[in-house]
């Protein structure tokens, strides 16, 4: 059986919370085959998701775009944490706050904890704030996309990944410093780790740290442009 679950909410003004603007999910689920996607589009956005389970697909949009759209100036905050438990399934977060005329916008973060085989996982991160992206994951053949633009604020990511056969990518590009660090075990198949940095006004950084434990080696490619 496949389940389709939407969860759309512009401002939710909820009982359990004195703050008017606050806009608050907290979803605990269990089973395979399930698709959700959470839409929160204004004010005090903050998920906090656990999933167990085979073959999920969970988008979470604050903002909202990729491409949802919407996003007319808001300045709404965007926080993500979620846990998912289980293989083959696709995770996606995006967090904009990019229209906006003028101003520094909310700052974004997101945190993701993956225990499991083959999934995917895709942050993007937009808008003229901070991005912070976190994500770790135990397993095989995970693949791990992390793009952060914007011309506000600092860009960081730390991702942490043990197994083998790992695809990583992270893309950060725009004004303002960028810091990566990523962490990747490996005890067969070969991982491929791609940087992109790509920043105008101040530093970037970086920090890569990598067991390689096969005879054909390991992919690490690094670009650099300030």
């Amino acid at each position: 059986m496949h389940t389709v679950i939407v969860l759309a909410l512009a401002v939710l003004t909820a009982s359990m919370s004195s703050k008017s603007n606050a806009n608050e999910i907290y979803i605990s689920q269990s089973g395979d085959n399930l698709t959700l996607e959470v839409q929160q589009r204004s004010a005090d956005n903050y998920v906090s998701l656990n999933s167990t389970g085979g073959a999920n697909n969970i988008t979470i949009r604050q903002g909202m775009h990729d491409d949802g759209t919407i996003d007319l100036d808001e300045t709404g905050g965007h926080e993500a944490y979620w846990t998912v438990t289980g293989g083959s399934n696709t995770v996606s977060s995006y967090q904009t706050d990019t229209n906006r005329g003028g101003g520094g916008g909310a700052p974004h973060h997101l945190a993701n904890i993956v225990n499991g085989g083959n999934n995917a996982v895709e942050h993007t991160q937009m808008g003229k704030a901070g991005h912070d992206g976190f994500v770790e994951i135990q397993g095989d053949d995970n693949t791990v996309d992390l793009l952060q633009r914007g011309n506000g604020g600092a860009k960081w990511a730390d991702i942490v990944l043990t197994g083998d056969g790992h695809t990583v990518d992270v893309d950060q590009r725009g004004s303002q410093s960028a810091n990566a660090t990523v962490d990747l075990t490996n005890s067969g198949g070969a991982y491929n780790f791609t940087l992109t940095q790509n920043v105008t006004t101040s530093a970037d950084t970086y920090s890569i740290t990598g067991s390689c434990a096969t005879t054909t080696g390991c992919n690490i490619t690094v670009n650099r442009n300030n």
